[in-house]
């Protein structure tokens, strides 16, 4: 303002990047400006790759008092939207259960392989998965790719529609993971790794600094469960880990009481990471 306490038009203001987490590359744009009639003068911040504080102060060579002024953006990750296989009825694939009684074990024998038709029906003996029994990497996917708003928030079911359609499951009725990069440019399949066996896993600070950057990272972990004879016996499963602060958060599409990497003993076996080429802060 002027002697008289009036706005004043043309006063330069500089603005600058005081502090933001390291690595984060946050800018400001444009770096100078002039007030405009009413006394105010503007800059837009666009904030970084990395969650936390960012500090911009601005600066008026010409003022007396009040400079600089500084104002304060918080990032943080956004949440990863929930999905729950169990919630999806729809065939998974076109994958199925094949029970037959073998002649020679004398033994009724089951075995996943792919559905079999007569005329458009399935032949006797074969049961066809849903989501709801083997969608766990595919509900994995969906949520990941929710997180980042791309395909308007797909469910399971419709992801298993769009994969069927572009060839996106392996004959053994596994996501092709490398499909989203192909259709989509804003992604990266940026990390795919899996342990040497079934008995070593992975370390989990493979995940820490893509979480760091508010990516969400799919992994494969034992699912363990007790056998009708009372031993322990597990099976793969897919999550999706959300964050780390202390312990890893995760989203389980199979489980809706598990929301920690504790409960599968925090130990992963494979590890898929997307990278969203537009950033990972809001």
């Amino acid at each position: 303002m002027d002697t008289s306490g009036n706005p004043e038009a043309g006063i330069g203001i500089g603005w600058q990047i005081a502090a933001e987490p390291q690595g984060a590359g946050a800018s400001v744009t444009p770096t100078n400006s002039a007030t405009s009639s009413d006394g105010l003068a503007s800059s837009t911040l666009k904030l970084g790759s990395l969650p936390g504080d960012y500090t911009v102060n601005a600066t008026c060579s010409e003022c007396t008092e009040g400079s600089p002024q500084t104002f304060t953006a918080t990032a943080k990750c956004p949440d990863v939207p929930q999905y729950y296989q169990d919630d999806y009825s729809d065939p998974y694939d076109d994958w199925c259960k094949y029970t037959y009684y073998d002649a020679v074990t004398k033994k009724t024998v089951t075995q996943n392989t792919t559905c079999q038709y007569d005329n458009g029906n399935l032949l006797s003996g074969y049961t066809q998965y849903t989501i709801a029994d083997k969608g766990c990497a595919l509900s994995s996917m969906a949520m990941v790719m929710a997180r980042y708003g791309y395909g308007n928030s797909a469910s399971p079911a419709e992801w298993n529609e769009f994969l069927k359609a572009i060839g996106g499951y392996f004959p053994s009725g596994d996501v092709k993971w490398d499909v989203t990069p192909i259709i989509n440019s804003q992604f990266t399949t940026d990390l795919y790794k899996k342990s040497a066996n079934d008995d070593t896993s992975l370390s989990n600070s493979l995940m820490d600094d893509y979480l760091s950057k508010c990516m969400p990272v799919i992994v494969k972990v034992k699912n363990w469960y007790k056998k009708k004879d009372g031993t322990l016996a597990w099976r793969w499963h897919w999550v999706v880990v959300t964050g780390s602060s202390g312990s890893y958060a995760i989203n389980d599409p199979g489980y809706k009481d598990r929301k920690n990497l504790s409960d599968y003993k925090n130990e992963i076996y494979a590890i898929q990471v997307y990278q969203y080429n537009n950033g990972g802060c809001q």
